[in-house]
């Protein structure tokens, strides 16, 4: 019995493997908070934060703020402009249903909802797109309102999640709370949205079997993508893999 206990609890063991990762994700999770702070980096740092959970602490591949920054230094300009692009969305959207509403044009009103709440659900996915692919910025969102339609399910769970921790965060839980949910929950996306991205990927070459965003190795998991209505293949190089620097 004291021999498992300390296989347990060894440096290199389940409990201290725990812990160390916990660490590490808290860290990462006071990063992203920090990087939000100037306000237009918020689609870098979520894309970064993605990137970084599912690499380096489920995938358990390099150093999480090593690949964290590497992912901002990657995406800053396209996570720049995809938050210009949603901050003037959804800012007519609101003109449009404030005016609506003082005019009491109740059904406009009510298409502006379903508007909003649609453009919410393909935002749940464009960081994680542009996390894993090297695609124009139309390429992006065409993909991302294609997974968050094909996976509704996935889309319906991440988003009442998100807005039930956001009102937990600022409502119920303490504050220190937001130094390590924010990443609990990332790292809890990373089993839904990973199995939609899995979906887009190209089928993988001679010798990237094992890469990370691969997950099992398994070469039949790119092969979905030809069913699809958006062939990934086309439009973009996946991140980390042999054309990664090629801007399509």
């Amino acid at each position: 019995m004291r021999k498992k206990l300390d296989e347990l609890f060894a440096q290199d063991g389940k409990v201290m493997s725990f812990l160390y990762r916990m660490g590490e994700l808290i860290l990462l999770n006071i990063v992203f908070l920090i990087s939000c702070i100037p306000v237009v980096t918020i689609g870098s740092a979520l894309t970064s934060f993605y990137y970084a959970t599912i690499k380096s602490i489920r995938r358990e591949r390099g150093a999480p703020i090593r690949e964290y920054f590497g992912s901002m230094k990657r995406t800053m300009k396209k996570g720049i402009l995809l938050v210009l692009e949603l901050a003037a969305w959804f800012g007519l959207l609101y003109l449009g249903r404030r005016y609506s509403q003082v005019n009491e044009r109740t059904h406009m009103v009510t298409v502006y909802n379903v508007l909003m709440l649609l453009s919410a659900a393909v935002a749940v996915y464009v960081f994680p797109v542009l996390s894993r692919f090297e695609m124009k910025l139309a390429s992006c969102w065409k993909l991302a309102f294609l997974m968050c339609i094909r996976f509704f399910p996935y889309t319906a769970v991440i988003m009442a999640g998100t807005a039930g921790i956001a009102w937990l965060l600022f409502y119920i839980l303490p504050m220190p709370c937001i130094l390590f949910i924010p990443g609990l929950w990332c790292l809890g996306i990373t089993f839904m949205m990973e199995h939609a991205l899995l979906c887009y990927m190209p089928k993988p070459e001679e010798g990237q079997e094992d890469a990370w965003y691969y997950e099992t190795g398994k070469p039949d998991k790119g092969t979905r993508m030809k069913k699809g209505f958006f062939s990934a293949r086309r439009q973009s190089s996946q991140r980390d893999g042999p054309e990664k620097n090629q801007e399509t």
